[in-house]
């Protein structure tokens, strides 16, 4: 399956803004008048009333999306400048279906005819000349077109033989939504270079870290869609990130690594170079306590996972179980047997317990802030052009349902407004308990367990590492019967009941899976908010495979009874062989 190649501004925050009434217009007049907004439509237009390649059907459906970005980016170590990015782009997507809503050339995938496969993707000018986007846009709809053609001619010379065994659609009916974001705002990058220079400044004369860098990326996005049932949307997301990184390695060779992310949405926004200090300092320290932290012995039993760890957990585990994505039918037996280790297993769980009964979780790309702190997740339509709106994904432990597109499965046959690019992504993911203990409690609860097991101590997980921004460390991580879903734990303490803790200094959890979860045995009644970054890609493929979005999580610190922790699988690099060159005898 092809996931989409994102850039920079893939990871913008989902910024809201106020949709427009509807009515029989097709955009505000702000939209309607810019030349971009016009060549789309005007192409659109004519493609659905003089689009037909002799005798072949005319298509019943056509979308453009233009996702424009004007990006920048800032890398510096140890107060020095490394690079400095500046550019502007603007990408067209073209989706085009023959055929009609029930049947179409979609939701098929052939080796035979591999070139037809594609996506009709195009860059176009960023200039807004009329004459020029117009041809580019007719351009790219023609190859879309007559791709368009040639799978339906594939899917269906491969099902003709075949008993379809379920009758799902090939798209789903939607009314016509228009909204309009546009505003004349961007993002000054010229900040940039200097805020990377000063805060890794900040890690100079530390001899522990082998590597340290800081990103600082701005990204303005403006994404533009129009489709030939009526809707359209201009929609701007502002994004300024700061990402902070470091790596040290302890005297047995292996790599610890470590990062302070920041996301804003303007510049007045970002915390001031004291705070931004503070983060970085604390965050060097941590790395210090973890290179002279013991090896984690492989432990069973209670675990509780708090704070960023438990909004994590979800994330990386729970997350890509609550999208439900349509395999495409191949027109090849052994690429359909092994499409089908990706079916999500939650399809079969719909109406059936996923979590304990005091927990229910929904995804709400409506809500503004969570006590009062904005929330990154927001958005106000989907790349579909569907209202985003607020769904209860799980009640009381029963799943109910799961985020989608306008594609349709058996299971889920109507659009959740969930499509963010190439596949359905939640947004503000909220975990509400209805029944909760407070700190001590549930710290109790913990000892009463381990207790229950023998055991003299526990261990809490405060912190679990997070694909978004980390230090690269080679092409490919460790795969294997061992290889964990979750990324390592980079927080995680052995706690005993006087209230004494021992870090550990590397530790990941063994065979943990979305089952897991509902065997909760308890949760706090209070919840905190993290942002961090989703992938849908399945567990056990890897993160490089897809595009990775921020989103929200607000989630109580989570108790599970039984937990294998241990350490990480696989071998430790040797150490180098000279000292670091900032190492004093």
């Amino acid at each position: 399956m092809k996931w989409a190649q994102t850039t920079f501004a893939a990871t913008a925050l989902a910024l809201a803004a106020t949709p427009m009434a509807q009515d029989d217009a097709t955009a505000t007049e702000v939209a309607k008048d810019s030349v971009l907004m016009q060549a789309l439509r005007d192409e659109l237009a004519r493609s659905m009333q003089e689009l037909q390649l002799e005798d072949a059907q005319r298509p019943y459906f056509l979308a453009y999306r233009v996702f424009e970005n004007a990006a920048s980016s800032a890398t510096a170590s140890l107060g020095g400048l490394l690079n400095v990015n500046n550019g502007q782009n603007r990408q067209l997507v073209v989706e085009l279906r023959v055929g009609d809503y029930d049947f179409d050339n979609t939701n098929f995938m052939s080796l035979r005819n591999a070139s037809a496969m594609l996506p009709a993707i195009a860059a176009i000018s960023v200039d807004d000349d009329y004459d020029t986007l117009r041809r580019q846009i007719w351009l790219a709809t023609d190859t879309a077109y007559k791709r368009a053609l040639d799978q339906l001619a594939g899917k269906r010379a491969a099902l003709q033989n075949k008993t379809q065994v379920e009758e799902v659609a090939d798209f789903t009916r939607e009314e016509p939504y228009r909204f309009d974001g546009w505003t004349e705002s961007r993002i000054d990058p010229s900040p940039a270079p200097d805020l990377a220079v000063q805060v890794s400044a900040v890690m100079q004369g530390m001899p522990h870290l082998s590597r340290s860098e800081v990103r600082v990326l701005t990204s303005y996005d403006r994404s533009w869609f129009v489709n030939s049932e009526g809707s359209a949307f201009v929609r701007e997301t502002p994004f300024i990130g700061l990402y902070a990184l470091a790596a040290s390695q302890a005297d047995d060779g292996a790599e610890l690594q470590d990062g302070v992310h920041v996301w804003v949405r303007h510049w007045d926004e970002m915390p001031d170079s004291t705070a931004l200090t503070a983060k970085v300092q604390a965050m060097a320290n941590h790395l210090l306590e973890r290179r002279e932290a013991p090896v984690a012995d492989r432990y069973s039993g209670p675990v509780l996972f708090e704070d960023q760890a438990a909004a994590e957990l979800v994330t990386q585990v729970l997350g890509p179980r609550l999208i439900a994505l349509r395999l495409p039918t191949p027109d090849n037996p052994q690429m359909e047997q092994a499409f089908a280790q990706f079916r999500n297993p939650f399809l079969d769980k719909i109406g059936g317990r996923v979590l304990p009964r005091f927990l229910s979780i929904v995804s709400d790309p409506t809500l503004e802030a969570h006590e009062g702190v904005p929330l990154h997740g927001r958005q106000p339509v989907d790349d579909d052009g569907v209202p985003a709106r607020r769904i209860a994904l799980i009640e009381r432990g029963m799943l109910k349902t799961l985020l989608s597109t306008r594609t349709p499965l058996a299971e889920v046959p109507a659009s959740s407004g969930s499509r963010w690019r190439d596949a359905p992504v939640p947004s503000n993911i909220i975990v509400q308990p209805t029944r909760g203990m407070s700190a001590e409690e549930l710290k109790e609860e913990l000892f009463l367990l381990a207790e229950d097991r023998g055991l003299d101590h526990a261990i809490v997980v405060r912190r679990i590492g997070t694909r978004l921004a980390k230090l690269s460390a080679g092409t490919f991580g460790f795969f294997g019967p061992e290889a964990s879903n979750v990324e390592p734990l980079i927080g995680v303490y052995k706690v005993y009941p006087d209230g004494s803790e021992k870090r550990i200094r590397l530790a990941s959890l063994s065979a943990f899976s979305e089952s897991d979860f509902r065997d909760i045995v308890a949760v706090s009644d209070a919840t905190t908010r993290h942002e961090t970054g989703f992938s849908p890609i399945p567990p056990g493929v890897p993160a490089a495979s897809g595009g990775i979005w921020p989103i929200s999580v607000i989630t109580p610190a989570l108790l599970f009874e039984d937990v294998t922790v241990r350490r990480p699988p696989g071998n430790i690099r040797k150490p180098p062989v000279a000292p670091h060159p900032l190492a004093k005898d």
